[in-house]
């Protein structure tokens, strides 16, 4: 009998052949080739599967190539804050890096300049194509970020148990340092906010009532409104920009960290296929939208003590009753991402139902239309769907509450305030009301993003438990 492959004769004793041999050395090595090159092109086949899959959800998990993170210790060498301190300088000249945002300085990080070309490009082609923009930065790798965030849980794990180990503590110590960074900058901006309308403006309207010019002091007062509006709108356009590029980062590590648990799996009974599609598209971009918007939250105390010190400082006691108004609007917001905590966790157990069902459609889709069953399982999809709707119904009549009550508050506090202290007898100067109305607008950026930081932190912290849950058993 003759192998296909080598040519080579070979004996089964029970058919009785004769005029044996067995295969010399060169044939050996020749049979050893091509198993291992058949086994090469198996293993090819397998990674080129892997990273198809990966680059659909654009986690690119090539672990043939020279990894991203040896490349990055070797521009980290001296410290882990190499690269970002390198952000500081206020202007950069280099080329080195392929992406355009590695080679910004401070301003043209903080005021997007160094997406002009792209901009050009767009406006002369009136379009953009892929090859038209740039290659993914090297520090945003998912690669690089997922093997962070592992070494990050490897640690903790050490010093907790599975069950006590906390994933938000490790995506914390992940976003730590930016998303300080990232406070610090939104206080700069609530400070701005508030010096401008308390000191400059109430300067200018006093000095409106006054009979004598100084051309000199008002062109000063001018200028300094300009100013603290220029430092908050760049610090502001800073908050931005670093939160994205840590939702990014973010995003891009706990997804490539599920992503390879979910594929070293062997079975997924403990989870459903449903479940599973929706970790990887839905979670992922909560966590993202945390890092994004959960740190505006931290503007909302300090502007609001601020406001109140100086409400009274201006109007007396009854400035209390304006910052009040602000004050409580918080535990109003504590309340409701409680409910859209609960909520969150009810549909998001609804919609692993409705995919796992629809998956189970498609996967048997010639049976049901065999057996005439497409009626009833249209009827049982979209009696799931009704039920996923009723939940996101309520939990958007919430969110659209607090939403349209944030506007408001300013109208609320203002009228509240001006009423109590007219009605006390209290003397108002239009210097003194301009002045509190302005600090009202100033301390309205907070309670506008107060409930989208609240949906968005208590979504991330149901995302995080999900993302925690997923087997690991290989």
């Amino acid at each position: 009998m003759k192998d296909l492959d080598l040519g080579v004769e070979y004996v089964i004793p029970s058919l009785g052949y004769k005029n044996v041999r067995e295969p010399n050395q060169d044939e050996k090595n020749e049979q050893e080739d091509f198993k291992y090159e058949k086994k090469k092109s198996q293993l090819v086949d397998c990674q080129d599967a892997l990273e198809t899959a990966a680059r659909a959800e654009g986690l690119p998990l090539d672990i043939s190539m020279h990894s991203n993170l040896q490349i990055l210790s070797e521009h980290h060498h001296n410290s882990k804050y190499h690269y970002g301190l390198h952000l500081l300088k206020p202007f950069r000249l280099t080329s080195k890096h392929q992406h355009p945002v590695d080679n910004a300085g401070l301003f043209s990080f903080m005021t997007f300049s160094w997406l002009t070309p792209l901009a050009r490009v767009a406006y002369k082609k009136g379009e953009l194509f892929l090859e038209d923009v740039w290659p993914l930065s090297q520090h945003e790798s998912s690669d690089v970020n997922s093997r962070r965030l592992e070494k990050l849980w490897l640690e903790e794990l050490k010093e907790q148990s599975a069950e006590e180990a906390s994933l938000r503590t490790v995506v914390w110590k992940f976003c730590r340092t930016r998303l300080i960074i990232s406070i610090m900058c939104l206080m700069l901006t609530q400070l701005a906010g508030f010096i401008g309308p308390a000191f400059v403006v109430k300067s200018l309207l006093e000095y409106t009532q006054q009979s004598d010019t100084d051309l000199t002091y008002s062109l000063l007062l001018v200028f300094g409104l300009l100013m603290t509006e220029v430092v908050r709108s760049w610090s502001l356009a800073l908050t931005w920009a670093l939160n994205y590029r840590t939702g990014s980062r973010l995003r891009g590590a706990i997804l490539t960290m599920a992503f390879k648990k979910i594929l070293k799996l062997k079975n997924i009974k403990e989870k459903s296929m449903g479940e599973l599609i929706n970790v990887c598209s839905s979670d992922g971009q909560r966590t993202f939208e945390a890092a994004a918007v959960g740190s505006l939250l931290a503007g909302g105390p300090i502007v609001a003590v601020l406001g109140m010190v100086y409400n009274v400082y201006i109007l007396g006691p009854t400035g209390f009753l304006g910052s009040a108004v602000f004050i409580l609007f918080y535990p109003a917001m504590m309340f409701v991402s409680r409910l859209t905590a609960y909520f969150r966790r009810n549909c998001v157990s609804v919609t692993d139902e409705r995919v796992q069902k629809m998956n189970e459609v498609l996967n048997y889709i010639k049976f049901i239309k065999m057996y005439a069953w497409v009626k009833a399982f249209s009827q049982n999809v979209q009696k799931i769907r009704e039920c996923e709707r009723s939940i996101l119904e309520r939990a958007g009549y919430f969110q659209s509450i607090t939403v349209g009550v944030a506007p408001i508050v300013v109208v609320i506090a203002s009228v509240v305030t001006f009423s109590v202290h007219m009605m006390l007898g209290y003397d108002l100067t239009a210097a003194q009301a301009f002045t509190v109305v302005t600090v009202f607008n100033s301390m309205t950026f907070a309670l506008k993003v107060t409930p989208f930081s609240v949906k968005s932190l208590s979504e991330a912290s149901v995302s995080m438990e999900r993302f925690k849950q997923l087997p690991s058993t290989v």
